[in-house]
């Protein structure tokens, strides 16, 4: 059993050899339960799912990214600062704070999300400036495919129900996001694939596709929180969470590439 367990889930966390597909499942099986159970401590909390508490979660998804470029450029070397272990550090990061903030709104009268929001900036800002940029063409690669699909979406998402909705663009912004990061990575820069889903795609039909599979996965999962969820904040969080895993994945390759590490 504890050969098993070195295998699939010790070895590829010290190696930096990525994922398999049973790690990849029981993540993804944990990733789940993870959400709903989030989901009901945020509600014990009283805390509305809305574009304030989205925009104040931002710093500590960067502050994940960074930290996990700054294990790929050796400033830490610690598999805390690997997946899924680095889930579990932001978690640690982000609850005291969120708490610490909810006690100071009551003590202040000042939203908690100013507080939150600030903890998280000084904390992103404090580790960003420990990356060594390097590499702007594959920067300017990535910000300029990000730029042409951000005018698209929200110039052209108005066309269709399902995607007038601002939580809903930036939903499929985030993941659109991660792919057009993955994308230059992989085709111009000899980035390798970790995960072994998308390995399987770009194997059968190449690296752009990832474009067309993000697209169509993300918008069945807005269809299906549009159409079965009436709860709005529930609705709000699985949205979050789908741009949480965008602009996490996605910023990390960004500032990953833009190191060269």
């Amino acid at each position: 059993m504890y050969d098993f367990f070195e295998t699939y889930f010790i070895n590829p966390v010290l190696n930096l050899s990525g994922y398999n597909w049973i790690n990849s499942i029981t993540y993804a099986i944990i990733l789940i339960i993870a959400i709903f159970l989030l989901y009901k401590f945020l509600k014990y909390l009283n805390i509305t799912i809305d574009g304030k508490f989205a925009l104040s979660l931002l710093p500590y998804i960067f502050l994940g990214s960074i930290l996990r470029v700054l294990r790929d450029a050796n400033f830490f070397t610690s598999p805390v600062f690997v997946s899924p272990l680095i889930y579990i550090l932001i978690f640690l990061i982000t609850l005291p704070l969120l708490l610490f903030s909810l006690f100071l709104e009551k003590r202040t009268k000042i939203p908690y999300q100013n507080y939150f929001f600030s903890f998280g900036f000084i904390l992103s800002g404090i580790f960003f400036t420990q990356i060594k940029f390097v590499n702007f063409i594959a920067a300017a690669q990535i910000l300029s495919l990000d730029l042409l699909i951000f005018v698209l979406i929200f110039s052209l998402g108005n066309l269709t129900k399902l995607t007038k909705s601002l939580w809903n663009k930036f939903a499929i912004f985030s993941q659109l996001f991660d792919a057009s990061s993955t994308f230059v990575s992989l085709q111009f820069w000899g980035y390798s694939e970790q995960h072994v889903l998308p390995n399987l795609i770009f194997d059968f039909f190449g690296n752009w596709s990832f474009f067309l599979v993000k697209f169509i996965v993300v918008l069945f999962l807005l269809y299906f929180a549009d159409s079965s969820i009436k709860n709005k904040n529930f609705k709000n969080w699985l949205k979050l969470v789908v741009m949480i895993l965008g602009l996490a994945l996605g910023t990390r390759d960004l500032l990953r590439i833009s190191a060269l590490v």
